[in-house]
């Protein structure tokens, strides 16, 4: 081979290289922790199927379905006056979401450079991070190590029917979280079944367990979301050269009979539904522009006041079933309006229901991160008894572009 020839490989192998050189930042709370071998073996495992979780989600929505050439097409609006149908897109088209897959795949070319903003959160100070149950705990060597406190006991203790509720997701945690098919749209099974160690490992969030204002105190109780990656997740990276990293991801679990109601936030949110439904109208979720005209908007200072009625069966045409097959990929734009709703069809216990995603937002570090619920018009009496034909007002807050 020729100098000339080996010259000019070597100098393409060094701009190669330096294509995939990127600058990480890691967020101020991130501190190395220092572990003897057998606890970096636990670690590593963690990292391990924490970065196949994030490798698959980037493949699933650059893999094409539907319309889309180059994307996974997402549904935005579940129902669209001008149609009557749902709208679609090919999420790749969005910003934020191209952003969000930029970063991804910068993790995935230098995994090493990434590992230095993992966390495994065994004394995160910020809030209580949970294991579901001492039979999720009992999934994964790593889980133990961690020795995360049980939701169970936290339910034990809240008692009411809040408590009911959650115990009752929670101790059958592992046969909700199993019901899942990933075999369509995912390489590897991204659920439970594929990943033990990173769905037991992961720090769970009661988050609407002390929330009155959330809905009926059986959903309050029945639902549960985790953060792999993002600010206050596992993976927690501030920078990639130079730019904000959005990126948030993780996974939520809801319990069968519930409604997650109306709600809205500032973020763009996509969710990939991962349960197997018994029948078709198992689970039904919901979102539509802030905007549309089957809503009453009116102007205030900071926002808008939404009036929402789904009264008289008028919520039907709104919301579509969710599957882990067809319709089984959403984006939310932000301020969309949206709610899940696993409470119709089926003979449903437990051991069959649920409804399970992989969950993810891709603007987590810019204005307000909140989710909030929107409220029963009849005031808040009527919050326990808030479902899909409720007349709901949601005050929508304006966002910073």
């Amino acid at each position: 081979m020729s100098k000339r020839i080996l010259s000019c490989l070597i100098g393409s192998a060094l701009v190669s290289v330096h294509a995939f050189a990127a600058d990480f930042k890691c967020q101020d709370d991130v501190v190395p922790a220092k572990h003897t071998p057998e606890e970096q073996q636990l670690v590593d495992q963690f990292w391990n199927e924490s970065l196949t979780y994030l490798g698959q989600f980037l493949k699933t929505i650059e893999t094409p379905t539907g319309q889309c050439k180059d994307s996974a097409q997402a549904t935005v609006q579940t129902y669209s006056s001008q149609t009557g149908k749902a709208q679609t897109r090919c999420v790749l088209k969005y910003r934020d979401v191209e952003l969000m897959a930029k970063h991804l795949r910068a993790i995935l070319a230098e995994p090493e450079k990434a590992k230095a903003c993992f966390d495994t959160q065994k004394n995160y100070k910020e809030f209580p991070l949970y294991t579901p149950s001492e039979q999720t705990r009992n999934l994964s060597a790593t889980a133990k190590w961690l020795n995360r406190p049980l939701l169970t006991d936290f339910y034990k203790k809240m008692g009411g029917e809040v408590g009911k509720a959650g115990l009752e997701l929670n101790e059958n945690f592992v046969a909700v979280t199993s019901r899942t098919d990933t075999s369509v749209h995912w390489a590897k099974d991204v659920s439970i079944n594929g990943l033990p160690t990173l769905w037991s490992s992961v720090g769970w969030i009661p988050f609407y367990a002390e929330n009155k204002a959330a809905g009926s105190e059986r959903f309050r109780g029945g639902y549960l979301y985790a953060e792999v990656m993002g600010p206050w997740g596992n993976l927690r990276i501030k920078e990639i050269d130079g730019e904000t990293v959005g990126a948030e991801i993780g996974m939520t679990a809801q319990l069968f009979n519930t409604t997650y109601p109306f709600h809205y936030h500032h973020p763009q949110e996509m969710y990939a539904t991962l349960t197997k439904p018994q029948c078709i109208d198992q689970n039904k979720y919901m979102v539509m522009h802030w905007d549309s005209d089957q809503f009453r908007q009116k102007r205030g200072d900071k926002g808008w006041t939404v009036e929402i009625d789904g009264s008289n069966g008028r919520w039907k045409k709104w919301f579509a079933n969710t599957d882990s097959n067809k319709e089984w990929l959403t984006y939310f734009e932000r301020n969309a309006i949206h709610a899940f709703h696993a409470r119709e069809g089926c003979n449903q216990t437990i051991e069959n229901s649920g409804l399970v995603s992989v969950w993810a937002r891709s603007s987590a570090m810019d204005n307000e991160q909140s989710t909030r619920p929107c409220q029963p018009a009849a005031g808040a009496g009527a919050v326990k008894d808030m479902g899909p034909g409720t007349k709901t007002v949601c005050n929508v807050r304006d966002w910073k572009p």
